[in-house]
């Protein structure tokens, strides 16, 4: 890949290219930034530039042995190590085992998630229940067999690159196999880190690592880019996708769940009538759906909550809603105003993080309408001019 097929980010490009051509060049760095943000698009763009034998002023060219085998992923000095699932304590499988899938996945679309690889990753190989509920993780072995690839000599290319994708799903004896290669670099070997949460790298790796934060698209940015047409259900998508270039790239007719609207009326419906007993059978309904279901959900209500704001306090007309949405919040958004919405917004944060942590789906649901149930009844302060 291209800087110049990077969608956007054309200051953090500038950046990137100026340490290059000045030979600023650290042998440690983090690319990282949010889910859908571009960072890994621009790690390969970078690795492509520093071994780009006919470079242009501002980006690699599109001839070289070089650069068209960095194009495909396929450099023999380009070596790419991400989570997997070990199937046994005997599973040494190492990510090179799903390279061919996890460049497909690339080549597809560069803005792949976790969440996506995962997906793809746990259908195509994964066959017991089991192994596709554990946690993906990046392995002391795979550490220990990129070691062994850096002893040996570089094949061609003027730096040999690796790419560590989701640097924080390393477990403890990775990391620390990994921060010993750290602190001894191989000669000519560039370490690109690439996170989708910086937040869960140890410090003691943070801190040897040159750091690239790689800002969020808006969803305007993931409307133009796409090449998809532009019809009602496309845009609530993007709207919805919050910036994730990835999932709006990916977008198919049936890529949003058509129960998230009816859900949250549901859920409100019962918050305000402190129904308990049908709030216990809704969380049990809710729970049955997956996890990324349940995820998005969540992420649904917070943004029809913002867009309520949007609706009392500034002008409707920049509300990106659906009809049926217009219609709702019509009634709906006089419920949430100054006194109530920030900590509603703190409710259904801190439930999407409790579900990314596995906790009982049942309990985080019903806690959620509990509390909801006293802040839509929160009364607003109207304050007159004097």
């Amino acid at each position: 890949m291209r800087f110049s097929e990077v969608i956007g980010l054309e200051k953090t490009k500038e950046e990137l290219i100026k340490g290059i051509a000045h030979n600023r060049i650290a042998h440690a760095q983090l690319f990282y930034g949010s889910k859908g943000s571009g960072q890994l698009a621009l790690a390969a763009a970078y690795a492509r530039r520093l071994n780009c034998q006919c470079k242009e002023k501002k980006d690699s060219c599109n001839n070289c042995p070089s650069s068209l085998k960095f194009s495909k992923l396929i450099h023999p000095d380009l070596h790419i190590i991400f989570p997997i699932i070990r199937t046994s304590s005997t599973d040494n499988k190492t990510s090179d085992d799903y390279i061919g899938e996890w460049r497909e996945q690339f080549l597809k679309n560069p803005y792949f998630s976790l969440s996506n690889w995962l997906s793809h990753y746990k259908e195509k190989f994964l066959e017991k229940t089991t192994d596709k509920k554990k946690e993906a993780i990046i392995y002391s072995h795979q550490i220990k067999e990129l070691n062994r690839k850096l002893t040996l000599k570089v094949f061609e290319a003027k730096y040999r690159v690796v790419i560590i994708w989701m640097p924080e799903k390393m477990n403890i004896k990775a990391a620390n196999k990994f921060l010993k290669l750290l602190e001894e670099p191989p000669n000519k070997t560039i370490l690109l880190l690439v996170s989708e949460d910086k937040g869960l790298i140890i410090d003691t790796i943070l801190s040897r690592l040159q750091q690239t934060r790689i800002p969020n698209y808006t969803v305007s940015d993931t409307i133009e880019n796409s090449k998809t047409q532009k019809s009602e259900s496309f845009l609530n998508f993007c709207r919805l996708s919050n910036g994730n270039m990835g999932k709006v790239l990916s977008y198919s007719d049936e890529a949003l769940p058509s129960f998230f609207l009816d859900e949250f009326k549901v859920l409100n419906r019962l918050c305000f009538k402190n129904n308990f007993s049908e709030i216990s059978d809704w969380c049990d309904e809710i729970s049955s759906k997956t996890r990324q279901q349940q995820r998005d959900f969540l992420s649904y209500c917070l943004t029809i909550f913002r867009e309520c704001l949007v609706y009392n306090f500034s002008d409707k007309s920049i509300n990106l809603l659906t009809n049926e949405e217009k219609k709702f919040l019509e009634k709906f958004a006089k419920f949430v105003h100054e006194k109530n919405s920030i900590p509603i917004t703190n409710l259904f944060d801190g439930a999407i993080k409790k579900v990314k942590r596995n906790a009982n789906s049942k309990i985080i649901f019903f806690q959620l309408a509990l509390e909801l149930s006293d802040l839509l009844k929160l009364k607003r302060k109207f304050v007159t001019q004097g």
